[in-house]
């Protein structure tokens, strides 16, 4: 345990109000590679409009209804950490926990979380041996961590009043796909409100919001360090501001431009970082097998020879192609 303590430092707390998931995560990975956590460890807070989010080595494929993603107009990304995929909506808070290398510990930070929302609103939240969070049987916190020479983060979700039909639908990607990613460990999942709601007055369930949950865990973090909160003493982030800034709480409204990784929106980054994976497809009585290498068709049942080998995956163009007249070179 000495190695989860917190003693001798200070702490700082970063509020995004930004909700594009590309901004929040190049602001994550941007603190992880910039500061050091030797004198003080860092919570930073955010949410995002409907996202879902696959792990460092997920095949995105495999885990997102793509198609489904795309006509709902809903934003996929890949993390720098690993773990399974999440989908985030506005009903949705993220927590990333950073620290010095020695001092990581998701155990605690997990125990810290579920203890300020039980010890405040009598819920029966428990993490597990995967650093989930979940109330009796149902999860309603995910996991991943990234850890550097210099520093770590560990960085989870929690599903306060989540849009669960929308996560189910999302998360169901193409099973069938063969490879060898990191594949989501499926758990069922709801909500704190969707938990509470049979024993909730409106005026309770009005107090038990996003904004009531951030308020709370960051004014409970400073706690820990003995600062007192100062949630309503924020600094505006800018280009200028950095970890030496004297304010506790940092408010983000706008991700600077120099911290904006646009390889992070990139079919190559989201897709293209696939561990390479094959799909058969069975069109009249044949079966073809389709061989994927960084988001690209390589070949089709070992024969580079056909017109969608070097395009980028797309089961619906491949299946179309196969039902025509264009796969007399294919053996």
């Amino acid at each position: 345990m000495a190695a989860c303590a917190r003693q001798g430092k200070r702490a700082k707390v970063i509020l995004s109000n930004v909700t594009n998931v590309y901004s929040n995560l190049a602001l994550e990975h941007w603190i992880l590679n910039n500061w050091r956590f030797s004198k003080f460890d860092c919570l930073f807070v955010y949410r995002n409009e409907p996202c879902v989010v696959v792990g460092r080595f997920q095949n995105t494929w495999r885990e997102v209804n793509v198609s489904r993603a795309q006509r709902q107009g809903v934003n996929i990304a890949r993390r720098v950490s690993g773990g399974g995929t999440v989908y985030h909506d506005l009903g949705n808070v993220n927590f990333s926990f950073f620290t010095d290398k020695p001092s990581h510990c998701p155990a605690k930070n997990l125990q810290f979380l579920s203890k300020t929302l039980n010890d405040r609103h009598r819920l029966a939240i428990d993490p597990n041996k995967r650093h989930d969070l979940f109330i009796g049987d149902k999860k309603i916190s995910g996991s991943a961590s990234r850890i550097i020479r210099t520093g770590s983060f560990h960085h989870c979700t929690l599903l306060v009043n989540s849009d669960l039909v929308k996560l189910f639908g999302l998360l169901h990607g193409d099973k069938t796909l063969k490879g060898t990613a990191t594949a989501s460990v499926p758990s069922p999942t709801t909500s704190i409100l969707s938990v509470m709601s049979r024993d909730l007055t409106s005026q309770t369930r009005d107090v038990i919001s996003t904004s009531h949950i951030i308020d709370l865990v960051a004014e409970n973090y400073l706690s820990l360090y003995r600062q007192n909160s100062s949630v309503i003493n924020v600094d505006l982030w800018s280009e200028e501001c950095n970890q030496d800034t004297e304010s506790d709480v940092i408010l983000v409204d706008k991700v600077p431009d120099k911290i904006l990784d646009p390889h992070h929106e990139s079919f190559e980054w989201i897709f293209g970082k696939s561990p390479k994976f094959s799909k058969e497809f069975e069109v009249s009585g044949n079966v073809y097998t389709v061989n994927v290498e960084k988001g690209l068709v390589r070949g089709v049942n070992d024969t580079e020879n056909c017109e969608v080998v070097g395009q980028r995956y797309d089961p619906e163009v491949i299946y179309q192609f196969l039902t025509q007249d264009h796969i007399e070179n294919i053996s």
